[in-house]
């Protein structure tokens, strides 16, 4: 049995464990199912044009499909970054359409 100065430190460290192996798996999924879905996307946006050789058009579809390759910490620190600044734009262009909405009320009144 390993000596821890701190009580229930070891159980505390076993489930941070668990919840990070979860996250990972669940990360993993949702990388996965995106990409399903931006093939999916991606056919149903063709133009008429593309659908003179089906087939064809299928083929490459498929081919385009990028493999599932898991991210590195690295990419989700810069998706979370990313995230933070939608975030934020999102936070401002909702005051401005609130702003806007509170000024449009008042020039109709």
């Amino acid at each position: 049995m390993s000596y821890s100065p701190i009580p229930g430190a070891r159980e505390k460290i076993d489930a941070l464990r668990q919840r990070h192996q979860r996250l990972q798996e669940s990360i993993e999924h949702y990388e996965y199912r995106i990409a399903e879905q931006t093939a999916q996307l991606s056919k149903q946006n063709r133009t008429r044009d593309t659908f003179v050789d089906d087939e064809v058009d299928q083929e490459v579809a498929e081919e385009e499909v990028p493999a599932f390759q898991p991210r590195t910490e690295e990419d989700l620190r810069r998706e979370e970054e990313e995230v933070r600044q939608l975030e934020q734009k999102k936070r401002g262009l909702e005051d401005r359409v609130n702003s806007m909405g509170r000024d449009i009320s008042g020039v109709l009144r």
